[in-house]
């Protein structure tokens, strides 16, 4: 079987790079706070993770699609769609159209993304299909990186700037249509899905409240850098993206601490989490700041792996694809639910919204911290 050629391999890379496109908007949430003063908080929060939760729609019907057209289509057609609907807010003023254009992004998103993976797959074999797979984890961290950058530069444009990074899915497009190989799931098999252990439904939760909590972070970073002089909108990009390479670093030196720290590993990211936010929620020094917004999605990347590989232990097949499953839809629903619960809690406090949110997130994780640290302790007592 010939190997695919190097623009082929480039156009499947590619998915991943964008995987993160829908949070490139989120450095410019004070402007977007200034350009609609009545609305509320929530709102425009809504306005950086709706699109998160449109992408499940299209997510599950994604095997159907791909079966019925081909995944070269389902996925030229989900850079396209998104391509238009996030340039869309460039030409709008209406934060109603801004947010409809934000919900089809999703939409598109959901048709691309999952191939990422898929596509390697199914394109590529053996050792070439392992060194792939682990370029794909590192250029997802990397493009929220390269994207957070250019944000940064665009916004000292103009705020509607940012909107036109979404061309580059139309340009990607053009890439799949003349390198992207024309596979289709060989499988006709219906995906059953098989009943959890009680176990797993408690690591589900975990999952929620983990993604609900660095939600509630990354969405108040921007309102905390502007009320706190940290910086303006190039530098909290800049900031968001150092941040992404915290994550990519974790993520590659995960398997070396879970090998001495094993269930501990958990604890040690909800700890740390907790101490760098506890120096949020406390500094006015921008340098201590940027220090610890980055530190703490380092630290806290630690959780991600630890809950999808225990979660995943001593499965079988079908249970594994369940819980999968399962975990996606649960890191989707809290990009949804962040702006309800942390803009409510933050009422909830002597301080500013921003500042009792930190407060609110820093117990959590401190209680976290506790009841994981109490857990390990247990567990490796027998």
């Amino acid at each position: 079987m010939s190997t695919p050629n190097k623009l082929t391999t480039t156009s499947i890379l590619s998915l991943s790079f964008v995987s993160g496109v829908t949070t490139v908007i989120t450095g410019i949430i004070p402007q977007l706070t200034q350009q609609f003063p009545t609305a509320a908080p929530t709102l425009i929060e809504w306005l950086v993770t709706s699109a998160n939760l449109s992408a499940l729609i299209t997510l599950l019907l994604n095997p159907y699609l791909t079966r019925r057209f081909g995944s070269r289509h389902v996925v030229i057609s989900g850079l396209l769609l998104s391509a238009v609907a996030g340039a869309l807010p460039l030409l709008l003023t209406n934060l109603t159209l801004i947010m409809a254009s934000r919900i089809i992004l999703g939409l598109g998103i959901g048709l691309f993304s999952p191939h990422a993976i898929g596509l390697i797959a199914h394109t590529y074999h053996g050792e070439l299909r392992a060194r792939l797979l682990g370029y794909q984890t590192g250029l997802s961290a990397l493009g929220n990186a390269v994207l957070l950058v250019l944000a940064g530069w665009l916004v000292l444009l103009s705020w509607r700037a940012v909107f036109l990074l979404y061309l580059i899915l139309a340009v990607l497009a053009f890439l799949a249509v003349k390198a992207l190989p024309a596979t289709t799931e060989t499988t006709t098999t219906t995906h059953q899905h098989a009943k959890l252990p009680a176990s797993r439904w408690i690591l589900l939760a975990l999952t929620f409240m983990t993604y609900l909590l660095i939600w509630g972070v990354q969405l108040k970073l921007p309102t905390l850098f502007t009320e706190r002089h940290f910086g303006n909108a190039s530098v909290l990009n800049l900031t968001l993206a150092a941040m992404n390479l915290g994550g990519l670093l974790a993520g590659l030196t995960f398997g070396k601490l879970h090998q001495h720290l094993h269930r501990y590993t958990l604890m040690l990211g909800y700890a740390g989490a907790a101490l760098t936010v506890f120096i949020l929620w406390w500094t006015t020094s921008a340098p201590i700041g940027i220090a610890a917004a980055v530190g703490f999605n380092f630290i806290y990347s630690y959780t991600g792996p630890y809950l999808v590989f225990t979660s995943q232990a001593d499965l079988t097949g079908h249970q594994i694809d369940t819980m999968s499953s399962r975990i996606t839809i649960a890191t989707i629903i809290s990009a949804f639910f962040a702006p309800l619960v942390w803009n409510w809690l933050g009422t909830l406090g002597p301080a500013t919204l921003t500042t009792n949110v930190l407060g609110w997130i820093a117990a959590s994780l401190t209680l976290l911290t506790l009841l994981t640290g109490l857990w390990a302790w247990r567990t490796q007592k027998g």
